[in-house]
């Protein structure tokens, strides 16, 4: 069973993994926001794992993973994203629910435990939102978020940024409701600019969205 302190040290690690995977500068300030801890609180965290090698943090304050940090922090999201398959694939949780009960169980699975499981629903190269499972050999495809896809261009549904599965957890719901699955064929109708909205058709059904959610929604 994971102490108290390994398992705050796994979330920063996780939470700074998710963060630079979706090209954003990672900040203290935005770590104790994702938390839902005090900024003095997430300083001094990081400040001890500065010291124990898993993470460097800048002139301008920018928290980078250390290589032993990003190993870390992998290690932490192959855990939780393999429970999400279980969860869903084997369980039958929906999305919103397999997200909430995974990162309860990523403290408790042991690397073993994950590679067997792993290994045992068929070696899966994503988590169910379509982020690439740490170690998985993925394909490498281009990707670009459906807020660029152009007026009347079709394409599918590749992953949801594991970013807006934390902050909008209602995104979830929201793609489900759609039929906006992975996989799923949407082509691009309408952008309102002034009204900052995306309308797209999703089996021949029109599907409105706010380009803000667009965005975190990736197509192939």
């Amino acid at each position: 069973m994971a102490t108290a302190e390994s398992q705050t040290v796994s979330r920063y690690l996780e939470a700074i993994f998710y963060i630079d995977a979706e090209g954003e500068t990672v900040k203290a300030a935005r770590l104790a926001d994702w938390l839902g801890i005090s900024q003095p609180t997430a300083g001094a965290t990081l400040q001890r794992m500065v010291r124990d090698g898993l993470v460097s943090i800048s002139a301008a304050k920018d928290v980078s993973l250390t290589t032993r940090g990003r190993k870390a922090a992998a290690a932490v999201v192959r855990r939780h994203r393999v429970a999400e398959r279980w969860l869903t694939d084997v369980i039958g949780l929906d999305w919103l629910a397999a997200d909430e009960e995974a990162g309860r169980l990523e403290h408790a699975l042991s690397d073993r435990v994950t590679d067997r499981l792993y290994k045992l629903l068929g070696e899966p190269l994503t988590c169910p939102h379509g982020n690439p499972i740490p170690g998985a050999n993925v394909d490498g495809k281009t990707e670009r978020a459906l807020r660029d896809l152009p007026p009347g261009v079709q394409s599918r549904v590749r992953r949801v940024s594991e970013v807006a599965e934390h902050e909008t957890p209602q995104l979830l719901n929201f793609l489900e409701s759609s039929g906006l699955h992975l996989g799923t064929a949407v082509t691009s109708r309408e952008v309102n600019a002034g009204a900052g909205t995306l309308t797209v058709d999703v089996k021949g059904r029109p599907v409105a969205m706010s380009l803000e959610v667009a965005g975190k929604i990736w197509v192939e």
